[in-house]
């Protein structure tokens, strides 16, 4: 099973996993199927939504970096919602299983954005009927551990419809994890949404899909109680700043508007995420994130508030985990996640946090 599972990912990515990469480039909406950026769980979304070397049960975090699968994903089921923009709904539900007794853990993993029945019109502004809109996903992810070492891949059928118009296509994902065997210490990278789409109708090229390269860390400072993640996402693009000369503008000596130029340190700082867990109690934690591409796009013209902080909580009741996650968009708005995880089996194995007097 497990030569079948690597033979898998490997066929697939000569295949269709290359095929047309140069189109997946496009970032900052400018790709379709942009829901396959969200957070698949709450503590993502509490994090910083970037990451790719967070630990916990929950079988979705493949959806964020498929070497996330290993044997703490084993037999647990977990079911995500988050109401989005504008009344839309965003659902995710994963469930991991080992099959056999081989090293490799299989995960399935659906994301369902509904945004609901909208009121068709003539060209006119005659009311003809209603229609409905979705983005959709199905995954299949494999993860493989080595030692301390794990590696995976994600096959994942991908859509959306608008009335009778669809796009629809095929993309995968692949990555690999380094965890420490004595140390809590993690080291990963992700390679996310490679593949191609279609759409049945037309346009002036065939749309791309969101393409991001990520790089992360994970860990714990020997005489304190938090969990630090830190990853550089979209490093397939390095200037990812929109510089809008309408609103960033200085003048020359002439009078003129001049655009603002921004400085490496800035663009830099746009691929960083941060997040921290606070290790109140072997059930119970706080979490606090940062994502600074977030701020810098939705803050207000004359202030920023919390625009790019996420914040969050999660539990752990007997064969339940329950995590809250919040991510601040501008002043006054947000989106939230609440994430259910369960154990079909034994429950879950506890987490024994060391912090050294």
């Amino acid at each position: 099973m497990r030569q079948i599972g690597l033979c898998t990912f490997i066929l697939a990515g000569i295949i269709f996993g290359f095929e047309r990469t140069a189109q997946a480039q496009s970032i900052g909406g400018r790709s379709k199927l942009d829901f396959l950026q969200l957070p698949a769980q709450a503590k993502s979304n509490a994090l910083g939504t970037h990451h790719v070397t967070i630990s916990g049960n929950d079988p979705a975090l493949f959806i964020q970096n498929p070497a996330l699968l290993d044997s703490s994903k084993a037999n647990n089921v977990s079911i995500n919602l988050m109401p989005y923009l504008a009344d839309t709904r965003f659902v995710n539900a994963a469930y991991a299983r080992r099959v056999g007794k081989s090293a490799g853990v299989w995960a399935v993993g659906l994301q369902y954005l509904n945004y609901g029945t909208m009121v068709e019109t003539d060209d006119i502004g005659n009311v003809i009927g209603e229609f409905r809109a979705a983005d959709y996903g199905l995954s299949a992810g494999y993860g493989h551990s080595i030692g301390a070492f794990t590696v995976g891949g994600t096959l994942k059928m991908v859509g959306a419809s608008v009335q009778s118009y669809n796009v629809f296509g095929l993309a995968r994902d692949w990555g690999g994890v380094f965890k420490h065997p004595e140390q809590d210490l993690a080291i990963g990278f992700a390679v996310k949404n490679m593949g191609f789409v279609k759409q049945n109708y037309s346009g002036l090229s065939d749309p791309a899909l969101p393409l991001d390269v990520r790089l992360g860390i994970t860990f714990k400072p020997e005489y304190m109680p938090i969990r630090v993640s830190l990853t550089a996402h979209h490093l397939n693009k390095f200037d990812m700043v929109y510089n809008d000369p309408n609103l960033f503008f200085t003048y020359d000596d002439n009078g003129n508007k001049v655009p603002k130029k921004v400085g490496i340190a800035e663009k830099l700082s746009r691929h960083l995420s941060l997040g921290a867990e606070a290790l109140l109690h072997p059930n119970f934690r706080v979490m606090l994130g940062y994502d600074h591409l977030r701020r810098q796009e939705l803050r207000l013209s004359d202030r920023g508030a919390l625009a790019g902080f996420s914040f969050g909580a999660w539990m752990r009741i007997k064969r339940f985990e329950v995590g809250y996650g919040r991510s601040q968009y501008v002043t006054g708005f947000g989106s939230s996640s609440l994430s259910i995880v369960m154990n079909m089996k034994n429950g879950f194995a506890k987490e024994t946090v060391k912090v050294r007097p």
